[in-house]
């Protein structure tokens, strides 16, 4: 047996399972948590909040980014989650601008679901900007809080 073929092997198919667990993770920010991000910031737009929604695709931590302030202030509160790859985990993160407040919590990629998310997107409108999402209690049955 080839020792050192067989270490080559064993090299790329964690290559090939970085690859898949690093897709894995831009899937979820991509196709199940932005759509979420974009509903909540054309909701917050027609409540007259400045917001942008951004995905970055950086190699080793890639996130979604929604950043929320108030017209004509330079004060931005964003509510983010962030890829570790290395670790396998999706960290939220909330910044609220006016408190200098930060909460941060990690989870497993399952957490970016429709429920979570909109419940922590819910939370950071209420806290951050007294905005309650309408939008969402329509979407989930009384009870979901």
């Amino acid at each position: 047996m080839n020792t050192l073929r067989k270490l080559h092997d064993t090299h790329e198919l964690h290559d090939v399972s970085d690859d898949s667990t690093r897709q894995a993770f831009i899937l979820a920010l991509g196709e199940k948590a932005r759509p979420l991000f974009e509903e909540a910031a054309s909701y917050a737009r027609n409540h007259d909040l400045d917001v942008v929604v951004d995905l970055v695709l950086e190699h080793d931590k890639p996130r979604l980014i929604l950043a929320v302030s108030r017209p004509g202030e330079d004060t931005v509160s964003s509510y983010s989650l962030v890829a570790n790859l290395a670790s396998q985990r999706m960290l939220h993160e909330e910044f609220y601008a006016d408190s200098g407040d930060i909460h941060r919590q990690e989870s497993l990629l399952a957490s970016i679901n429709e429920k979570v998310i909109d419940t922590r997107l819910a939370n950071f409108f209420r806290k951050g900007f007294a905005l309650p999402l309408d939008y969402i209690n329509e979407r989930h049955p009384i009870g979901f809080w």
